[in-house]
């Protein structure tokens, strides 16, 4: 029988975490394979849970965790935290095979398995788990399409894109780009360069858009699918539209 603890490990690809402990609610984020998490409020089907990473709070199916005891817990927030910097990689374990997407999590990896808790997990290939550059991470989610809450290749939002492109490159960023815009070191629009990270603002002021620039006047974001755009002082200019469709705001730079 699978008995809900309070610490609980992602076992299966991608899990969505919602606003309400329902099916029909919307989805706010989405677990990737080997993302920790808090169990705050216990139940069957639905649980509450934070991520340990950012302390993202939602709803999500029990059964998708792999629950630990603490001292489990607490070995697993030890371990050297590795990320798959492959697209995609194929994983047998206690469910048969698997695939995991970039970003995930590799617990306690020893350069041939992972293990979460008692459970080992042997790969088929090798896995890459360091790149150097950032834009050739961005660009592996290219024509990845949008989706409010999401953080895999098969539907991303624009601050999880962010967030899990810097989570690659060694740097942890909150999940919304409202929280986001306060990381790292605002610059001058003249000082930008590579990398570094425009907002855009809404009709009422408030930073609800981001994405990396890929060159100083291009920018790669998820906006209807990760996609690079014409990025100036005014803000995001969509040619297939013929206007500016993201207001800029400020730029920031988390090297």
């Amino acid at each position: 029988m699978l008995t809900i603890k309070n610490f609980g490990v992602c076992k299966v690809s991608v899990a969505p975490v919602r606003l309400e402990p329902s099916d029909s609610s919307e989805i706010v984020t989405q677990l990737l394979f080997g993302d920790a998490v808090q169990v705050l409020e216990q139940g069957q089907p639905w649980i509450k849970i934070r991520f340990e990473s950012d302390g993202y709070e939602g709803w999500m199916d029990f059964k998708q965790l792999r629950y630990l005891e603490d001292n489990e817990h607490l070995n697993y927030l030890q371990s050297p935290t590795v990320y798959l910097h492959d697209r995609f990689l194929e994983i047998t374990g206690p469910l048969g095979k698997q695939l995991l997407m970039m970003g995930s999590r590799l617990p306690n990896f020893d350069g041939k398995s992972i293990r979460i808790g008692n459970d080992t997990y042997t790969f088929e290939k090798l896995p890459t788990i360091e790149s150097n550059n950032l834009i050739l991470t961005a660009l592996e989610y290219l024509n990845a399409p949008y989706l409010w809450g999401g953080k895999s290749v098969f539907g991303i939002d624009c601050s999880g894109f962010t967030q899990n492109i810097f989570k690659l490159h060694g740097k942890q960023l909150p999940r919304d780009a409202s929280k986001q815009v306060f990381e790292g070191k605002e610059i001058s629009f003249e000082e930008r360069q590579v990398g570094d990270v425009p907002f855009f603002i809404s009709a009422k002021g408030i930073v609800h858009h981001v994405g990396i620039l890929a060159e100083k006047n291009q920018i790669i974001h998820a906006a209807g699918y990760v996609r690079i755009d014409p990025f100036d002082q005014k803000g995001i200019y969509r040619e297939d539209l013929e206007r500016y469709t993201h207001v800029f705001h400020s730029i920031r730079r988390f090297s």
